[in-house]
């Protein structure tokens, strides 16, 4: 019979790398509990209008830079607005042959 070996107490670095990975943790999860109440509330307000009024007269900036913009006149001072380019696809290899699907069959009764 294996005993186990004794718990080792963490350190309080590795206490507070686990307390900043759990603030992000929770600031994912509150964002993704209030994303159906905040679309609502934003497409019930006049923002979509404005925003695309202030796109309208100023043709050059990317709307990145206009929600950064703000974002700075509304207050919120660690604000960062980025766009990520897509993942791009891995191309298909033409050498390597396709796999069959697997074909249903409708059963006999």
């Amino acid at each position: 019979m294996a005993t186990r070996k004794p718990a080792k107490s963490k350190t309080s670095a590795e206490l507070k790398l686990q307390l900043e990975e759990a603030k992000k943790k929770l600031v994912d999860l509150e964002r993704r509990a209030y994303a159906e109440e905040l679309h609502e509330l934003i497409l019930s307000t006049s923002i979509v209008a404005e925003f695309h009024k202030i796109q309208a007269l100023v043709k050059d900036v990317k709307p990145t830079a206009i929600l950064a913009a703000i974002g700075d006149a509304v207050g919120m001072k660690k604000l960062e607005v980025k766009q990520t380019a897509t993942p791009a696809r891995k191309p298909v290899d033409p050498n390597k042959p396709r796999k069959p699907r697997a074909v249903k069959t409708a059963k006999a009764s």
